[in-house]
């Protein structure tokens, strides 16, 4: 197999690779922001709604209406879920710049896609090495005993 076609077909996959976890990391952000956002709104709406000062029950049935109505709204959300993914996907994305930066090499280069393939390669058993098998990390769990 010839080398540029095999870098090429990592690169490929290195490049669906990062986007699926960009997409994932901005799924999981987005509904974590729409969570955030929403009980701070509501919280917002909630307290004043059971705040009375007088016992007026117009008042009341209108301070039911006015949270409910807010409650109900999820415009805010959907700029929320929106906001989160974009958030997401971008800050995964910049943890995945090396092999991001590799693969479109791979994919683009004509002249010098096997070296980015190369690179990809030895990325992938640093990957391997350090973050899959855990090697080279201080284990913070481990404790010595002092007598």
């Amino acid at each position: 197999m010839n080398w540029n076609v095999a870098s090429k077909i990592a690169g490929g996959l290195t490049a669906v690779y990062v986007l699926h976890n960009a997409h994932d990391t901005g799924v999981k952000m987005s509904e974590e922001h729409v969570k955030e956002k929403a009980a701070h709104r509501l919280s917002h709406f909630y307290l004043p709604s059971r705040r009375m000062e007088d016992r007026n029950i117009t008042t009341s049935k209108l301070k039911d209406w006015y949270f409910r109505t807010n409650a109900d709204w999820n415009f805010p959300d959907k700029v929320n879920a929106f906001t989160g993914y974009i958030k997401g996907a971008f800050k995964q994305m910049t943890y995945d710049v090396v092999p991001a930066f590799l693969a479109t090499g791979a994919l683009l280069s004509k002249k010098y896609s096997k070296y980015f393939g190369l690179g990809l390669l030895a990325y992938a058993v640093k990957y391997f090495i350090c973050d899959v098998m855990d090697v080279g990390r201080p284990n913070y769990l481990e404790t010595t005993e002092v007598e």
